[in-house]
């Protein structure tokens, strides 16, 4: 199962929701990752927002759950538009909580990107047998992020991935690991082969499986730049 919830909203239509969550992850004495609000938000978005799209959704909201006072608010929201803007989802209205009442010892904070895709464009299950498998970018998680960022999938590249015809479907990886995502690619794989470490959380989506026509191969390795690592299986 993908990490996303489909909802009937026609005949023709999905609603997608995707979210995801930082915890430990900010500017407060406690926290265990000292970056700055923004990019705990914006990595956090991310997540959700890679998820929507590598179904074929196209993103309306975002919702924002904030545990760490009202001050954090602006900051958090003006990073999530800041995101969207750049990804080319502009006018995407963000709503949401803050934990008022309470004071957290570490920050956290949660998102939700909803999305509509049309029935016939969505984009899971539809990988055939003889497809090839990569994974693009590294698995990195806490500091990792921000120390080996350069070995992370951005966004314009998953976007771009979206987009590719030799593509057939992307899952983001997450903090169950590679070998995790690429059973919902192929159940059937009883043996998965790939330099990198399969089992390792890959933090705020890091890195991205794909299911690819083979006659792609040498496209997406150059479209990769130095991020493509073949996975191959065997049952």
């Amino acid at each position: 199962m993908r990490d996303i919830q489909k909802i009937h909203l026609t005949e023709e239509e999905w609603l997608i929701a995707a979210s995801d969550n930082a915890g430990a992850i900010g500017e407060m004495e406690h926290d265990l990752v000292n970056v700055p609000l923004e990019i705990a938000a914006s990595h956090t978005l991310r997540v959700a927002l890679m998820e929507c799209l590598a179904v074929g959704a196209a993103p309306f909201s975002i919702i924002l759950h904030n545990f760490i006072g009202n001050k954090a608010w602006k900051r958090l929201s003006a990073s999530c538009d800041r995101l969207m803007k750049e990804t080319g989802f502009e006018g995407v209205s963000i709503t949401g909580s803050t934990e008022s009442n309470m004071t957290m010892m570490q920050s956290a904070i949660g998102i939700t990107v909803l999305g509509r895709v049309a029935k016939n464009l969505y984009r899971s299950g539809v990988t055939p047998l003889n497809a090839g498998f990569a994974v693009v970018g590294e698995p990195l998680v806490g500091e990792e992020v921000i120390t080996k960022a350069d070995r992370m999938v951005s966004l314009s590249l998953f976007q771009e991935l979206c987009r590719h015809d030799g593509v057939f479907e992307l899952i983001p990886a997450g903090s169950g690991g590679i070998a995790r995502e690429i059973r919902f690619l192929n159940p059937e794989a009883k043996f998965i082969d790939c330099e990198l470490n399969m089992h390792k959380s890959a933090g705020p989506a890091s890195c991205v499986i794909i299911a690819y026509n083979k006659q792609f191969t040498n496209d997406l390795k150059n479209l990769a730049n130095g991020l493509f690592y073949p996975v191959h299986l065997s049952g």
